[in-house]
């Protein structure tokens, strides 16, 4: 046995030997890179490493670690490191001042190429692509730990070789995910897996990057390794994945910029961006060239930061993370560190660097004690990351307290100073604000500076230049609670004293990053990944453990390690981990699992395991946990712990943790990309080239008061998580005429989606008493979480809308008229509202004693009734002359004498009309820019976009429905594609069928799309028609008398149905679509009824002569009247209402027959600021702008549905990211409030286990008995 032993042991031996060469090379080597010919450092001596200090030592005495390592594990001398010449030496005393000590340091110092780096002892302000260009041995002296220089540098033979090969192939040096999302999302490449990444060798170039060996395809699918990343291509070279108007094929030769051309024809000028081809002149993809240009995430690992705010300081490489800056003076986020400030300044003893500059390192020392701090300075885009919400914080939205932001006289920035600010922050309203000023920026979120504000409190760390927020607790309505949901009056001197701040209960434990994440998290594991959590190896059961047992402390992630042997398993043990000070990360310690902070050798804590918080008798038990990790998919609470989780409702293989272990999640509806010519910019990669085009950054609403799910990627299991609007990308574009080509337009992705993207993600925002409920994914029993259920469901709640710097208005016989509500600049405040008193107090002003009269709109003649503007046309039925399809691409173009038309050229060349008998109401399927003609690629794992949004939909009073479109679905162009193919040759619009089956629908009205069914109203009945098929429509459902009497509109909100009449508002069940069910408790009697819409819990109902009647629709079954409004008679004749929200404000804009356009502000943090941050707060409406319309106003184009992914019959409407993730589908939707088989609604309660219908009280208690320890 003793020889068998033997063997067996040497065997194992040869196996592990064999194993560490295989897994050092699957590390992916960066190609081109040569660590060969290194020379190792671990034996040298001290005395010969002091010999390479010597005369280092002469001008920077002791310094606080003079091998950087505090572990005193190796001898290293200063020019090991830095290089330089190390026996140049000045005389003790030597004036620094001294021509002696100048040329001594000049020798002994490398010397920079550019001259911006001379004689400087911290790394200038953004410096991006000027990096890139200096020597590598230039590079090594400022900063050994630089990803150019490391291998020879840390990665040295036998130090840390291993890392420095997987950092340069990890998501923290090529950020691959944003680059791949960006196009992807917009259109501009067809994979949804990356293929471009960041990455330079040690000449500064460009280069590919592998993994190797190469991963198989279903390692790629299944676990995220991608097989290499190439240099983001050149954006010259690109073509549009968009094509708007100004990209359309045509257009003549250019003339000098100056000097337009003689034949061109006056107020029609030739606005083609090439005459040849796509890929040439200026006919490229825009969304290159911004992620060439414009600050995202960058500066990243290969570069060091930009140095110019708190949040922004840091070196690059290794140094990035493992020397620590000073960037935020919040100890829960800089540990000890704190005490340093936030202006990264030196505390070092060398008494050779500045104390009061700004850029150093606190001290020469590497360290693995990493703050979060640190970590905040890369992961802080976008601001609504996981790392801010584990803050508790968020992207502040340029309103809350903008009073403190923005001086008290208006600021209006030069163009210089507009260059200026850019440097420094992508957000074209910094320019605007006080934030632009780097001092007031570093004091803004001090404790002086936050006691002045009322609604909220800023961040000590402004990396980007930006500002971020606190977020708190609140109730829908919005009101502020304390730790045990007492309503805090806003009154309270002590409120954000008594409020809960909702930061990660982990961060409220002492954790930072590194307690959570580790080695391999933070290093990566030289393999390229394109998606940011397919390369992390830690889950939540890895520390918690599951209902079945407690934690294993083995990761178990997406990235965690395959075994050695098939036997062994997955994953690194966290128990072997050991602290900067030795003792073990993770203990048990007497049945508890204890945990040990990284950065505080006094500070550990148990880690609560989920199966104790089940188990009666247990310190951690907790009812609720029961009641929902035993949930049965039947509705009843399992006996026991079952070891199959699939009768599970909630089980972990259908559920991420973070599902319901989530307090809020942050949300950012819209970003609108504006690109202005004449405007150069550095590149801020690669070769930092300087051109005319730059492309500014800037959020539009910000909210902290949604929660939704979807389902998760394929890497991550399709799960359900939470999801998120994430890059809902609007773009502009100026020329160098200063003509705008085309102005906040939506972009379609690749598969064909709206590029209003959304994404599944981790919040970080973990908590125990602020957690998911029941009612937060199922329906309430008090029917009072309807709109929340749709807002859950990503189908919208019509309250986020886009409404644009234009609304578009049906004025009858006088057509249709585009007005300006918004100023141009940015922020974008709507004219007359608060945020336009104090971001431009002169312009608000005049705007008054203009008494507040709205003086820019451009029309159309014709005989408008209904209108709905989407991207570049607007959509308007014409009473007699049927439909008509107008071009408004040149809306805000000034070039352009006639902006808004019915076609540029003659009907021979483009038709965009369809005859009808009489057409009263038009319906686009959606108001987001959707192309079911896309390809869309196998690989993608992309859902199909559902026929039903091919095509147009008109209310024809004689016709009934009228489908617009090509019938013809083998064309090359079927349904209404031509007007979203870019082709300028096929613009012509075909008439698909007229359905009014034995005169059902004469007599219609008003269309509205709700999944596949058009909910048709005409002058008797309300008629649901089937279009699940658009080309063979068939009707459901007619509803009549006696419950409807003369409908006029009707809205839909997920399981409800609103329907105006003769005598008021009335609710339909409408859980089946198919089959409306008349609500008869919810007749609410209303006077003049013309139109209605539901936002969130409210339905503003268009009231005619009494204004607007808002309605609150919180228990749909229970309508109640909140308020009329009329300003004070200036509503006298209201036919609709549309809703739209700009920052922190929503606004309602009206059309008013007899007084035009008028525009509400109906919710803002100024007129309610106690309530203005819930869900769905009761609305203060107040008349702030208005604009006399040649024509009664009869309709208002609807804005665009920013927080709408998916319809009502689970068709997937906005592109998602992660591969594989999606939306819930139909029968994942119907799961969450129908019994499975039967299809019955069931309902939930938050107060406990359900004993009512769910089981017995003494089957209850004697389950608890038994599971009890002292039960038997």
């Amino acid at each position: 046995m003793k020889g068998r032993a033997r063997i067996s042991l040497l065997l194992s031996l040869l196996f592990c030997g064999i194993f560490i060469l295989a897994t050092t090379r699957t590390f992916s080597a960066a190609t081109g890179q040569q660590n060969e010919g290194i020379s190792p450092l671990r034996g040298q001596t001290e005395e010969q490493a002091a010999a390479k200090s010597t005369g280092c030592i002469s001008c920077h005495g002791q310094t606080d670690e003079p091998t950087m390592h505090p572990t005193k594990t190796v001898h290293i001398g200063c020019t090991d490191c830095h290089g330089g010449n190390s026996s140049v030496s000045v005389a003790t005393g030597a004036d620094p001042a001294s021509g002696e000590y100048k040329s001594a340091k000049e020798k002994a110092h490398i010397q920079p190429h550019d001259a911006i780096f001379k004689n400087r002892s911290a790394v200038p302000e953004i410096i991006y692509a000027k990096w890139l260009k200096e020597p590598a041995e230039y590079v090594k002296f400022v900063n050994p730990g630089d990803l150019r220089v490391a291998p020879e540098t840390c990665g040295a033979a036998g130090c840390h070789a291993t890392e420095t090969r997987a950092v340069s192939n990890s998501m923290m040096t090529h950020t691959g995910m944003l680059w791949g999302a960006a196009l992807y999302n917009n259109g501009g490449y067809p994979a949804k897996d990356t293929r471009f990444g960041e990455s330079y060798d040690r000449d500064g170039k460009p280069r590919s990057l592998k993994t190797i060996p190469a991963p198989t395809p279903e390692e790629t699918r299944t676990r995220g390794v991608l097989p290499q990343l190439e240099p983001l291509l050149r954006w010259e070279t690109s073509q549009p994945g968009n094509v708007l108007r100004v990209f359309e094929r045509g257009g003549e030769k250019k003339g000098e910029i100056g000097n337009p051309k003689k034949n061109e024809a006056p107020g029609k000028p030739d606005d083609k961006l090439s005459d040849r081809g796509f890929g040439t002149e200026l006919r490229t993809d825009p969304v290159f060239l911004g992620l060439q240009k414009t600050r995202l995430v960058d500066p990243v690992m290969s570069l060091p930061g930009t140095n110019d705010h708190p949040g922004d300081y840091r070196a690059s490489g290794c140094s990035a993370c493992h020397v620590i800056y000073a960037n935020d003076r919040d100890p829960a986020h800089s540990a000890d560190y704190a005490q340093f400030g936030n202006l990264g300044r030196s505390a070092s003893i060398d008494p050779t660097i500045p104390k009061t500059e700004s850029a150093h390192p606190i001290k020469h020392v590497f360290t693995r004690s990493i703050p979060s701090s640190q970590c905040m300075v890369c992961h802080i885009h976008p601001g609504t990351n996981m790392l801010t919400t584990y803050f508790g914080l968020t992207w502040w939205d340029n309103e809350i307290d903008g009073d403190k932001m923005y001086p008290k006289e208006q600021h209006n920035p030069s163009e210089e100073e507009r260059y200026e600010v850019s440097l420094r922050n992508p957000e074209a309203a910094a320019a605007r604000g006080l934030w632009r000023d780097q001092k007031f920026l570093a004091e803004a979120g001090s404790p002086e500076f936050n006691k002045q504000l009322k609604t909220t409190q800023f961040a000590d760390f402004h990396g980007h230049g930006w500002v971020f927020r606190g977020v708190y607790k609140h109730d829908r309505k919005g009101n502020w609670l304390d730790k045990e949901d007492r309503i805090i009056p806003f009154d309270d001197p002590e409120r954000f004293g008594k409020a809960v701040h909702l930061a990660d209960i982990h961060l409220e434990k002492g954790m930072q990053c590194t307690d959570c994440h580790f080695n391999q998290d933070n290093h990566g594991n030289g393999k390229i990944y394109g998606e940011p959590r397919a390369a992390v190896e830690i889950d939540c059961v890895d520390c918690h453990g599951t209902i079945n047992q407690k934690a294993t402390l083995t990761t178990s992630g997406p990235a965690a390690p395959d075994p050695a042997l098939p036997t062994w398993p997955r994953g690194h043990r966290l128990d072997a981990l050991r602290t900067p000070w030795g003792l073990r990360r993770f203990e048990n310690l007497n049945g508890k699992i204890i945990q040990r902070s990284m950065t505080d050798p006094a500070k550990e804590w148990e880690i609560v395991q989920t199966a104790d918080t089940i188990t009666p008798g247990s310190v951690h038990f907790n009812p609720k946990s029961l009641r929902a990790k035993l949930m049965g998919k039947n509705g009843s609470v399992l006996p026991n712990v079952p070891q199959d989780e699939t009768h599970l409702a909630h089980g972990n293989a259908s559920m991420t943790c973070y599902s319901c272990h989530t307090s809020w999640t942050p949300t950012c509806f819209g970003c609108h990309l504006q690109m202005t010519a004449n405007a150069r910019r550095p590149m801020l990669h690669n070769e930092g080239l300087v051109t005319r085009n730059y492309t500014s950054y800037n959020f539009q609403v910000l909210r902290d008061d949604i929660y939704m799910l979807g389902v998760d990627g394929t890497v991550t299991g399709h799960r359900f998580a939470p999801a998120r609007s994430s890059c809902a990308i609007l773009v502009s574009s100026q020329n160098a005429n200063r003509e705008w080509l085309y102005y906040t337009q939506q972009t379609i992705s690749s598969p064909g989606f709206s590029g209003q993207s959304f994404s599944t993600f981790v919040p970080h925002t973990v908590r125990a008493k602020e957690t998911k409920q029941c009612s937060d994914c199922h329906v309430s029993r008090q029917n009072d979480n309807n709109a929340w259920m749709a807002q859950v469901l990503l189908q919208g709640t019509n309250f986020m809308n886009f409404m644009g710097r234009y609304v578009y208005v049906a004025t009858g016989k006088k057509g249709f008229e585009a007005i300006a509500v918004a100023e141009h600049d940015e922020p974008e405040a709507i004219y007359g509202s608060d945020l336009h008193r104090i971001a431009y107090p002169d312009d608000y002003r005049k705007f008054l004693k203009h008494e507040r009269e709205l003086d820019t709109a451009y029309e159309h003649d014709g005989n408008i009734l209904d209108i709905q503007a989407r991207g570049e046309y607007a959509y308007a039925a014409m009473g007699k002359n049927g439909l008509r399809v107008f071009d408004i691409a040149n809306v805000d173009n000034k070039g352009f004498s006639e902006r808004l038309t019915s076609a540029p050229v003659s009907p021979l060349g483009q038709r965009f009309y369809v005859p009808t008998k009489n057409a009263q109401s038009v319906a686009s399927p959606t108001t987001l820019g959707v192309d079911p003609l896309r390809k869309q690629l196998p690989e993608n794992e992309e859902q199909p976009i559902h026929l039903i949004y091919g095509f147009l939909y008109v209310a024809d009073a004689e016709e009934g429905l009228v489908v617009i479109g090509d019938p013809n679905l083998k064309a090359k162009m079927p349904g209404v594609g031509t007007l979203l193919d870019g082709n300028p040759n096929n613009n012509f619009l075909k008439r698909a069928l007229a359905f009014n089956p034995n005169g059902a629908l004469t007599g219609a009205r008003k269309i509205t799309i709700a999944g596949t069914y058009a909910y048709i109203v005409t002058d008797k009945n309300l008629v649901v028609v089937d279009l699940d098929n658009p080309l063979a429509p068939k009707i459901t459902a007619t509803i009549g008398a006696p419950f409807l009497n003369d409908p006029r509109a009707v809205a839909v909100q997920f399981r409800y149905a609103f329907v105006v009449d003769r005598d008021g508002l009335k609710t339909l069940d409408v859980t089946e679509l198919a089959q409306p069910r008349p609500v008869e408790s919810s007749k609410l009697s209303l006077d003049d009824a013309r139109n209605i819409y539901v936002a969130r819990t409210y339905a503003y109902v268009s009231a005619g002569k009494h204004g607007i009647a808002i309605v609150d629709v919180e228990n749909p079954e229970l309508p109640k009247l909140d308020q009329i409004y009329n300003a004070e008679g200036k509503l006298s004749d209201v036919n609709d209402v549309k809703i739209g929200m700009v920052a922190a404000s929503a606004f309602a804009f009206v059309a008013d027959g007899k007084n035009g356009l008028r525009v509400l502000q109906i919710l803002s943090p100024w007129d309610d600021p106690a309530h203005f941050s819930g869900f769905s707060p009761r609305p203060t409406p107040k008349l702030i702008a208005t604009a006399h319309t040649r024509g009664p106003a009869l309709a208002i184009s609807k804005g665009i549905d920013r927080d709408r992914a998916v319809d009502e019959s689970g068709n997937q409407l906005a592109v998602f990211g992660r591969r594989g993730a999606r939306p819930l589908n139909r029968s994942e939707i119907r799961a969450l409030y129908l019994h499975t088989g039967t299809n019955e609604p069931y309902s939930v309660t938050d107060s406990g286990p359900d004993l009512a219908s769910r089981n017995s009280v003494a089957t209850w208690l004697h389950r608890l008995f038994r599971w009890h320890p002292s039960g038997k």
